[in-house]
């Protein structure tokens, strides 16, 4: 099973925020958005900072 994970800084975000070990692409980018809304204030994911976030994920 492949493991996925994304960090904040590599969006250009000056934030220690990361995710490791997630199971899917998909639970990557709920953790993400729930992350964006709490921390940086974010009520809906832009389609340009979405793309960014998609492009950002390893796994």
């Amino acid at each position: 099973m492949t493991a996925y994970e994304f960090k904040c800084k590599d969006i250009g975000m000056k934030c220690g925020f990361e995710v490791k070990g997630a199971s899917s692409r998909d639970e990557v980018t709920q953790l993400a958005a729930v992350h964006a809304k709490l921390t940086h204030g974010m009520q809906s994911i832009p389609p340009d900072v979405a793309q960014k976030v998609s492009s950002s994920i390893r796994g």
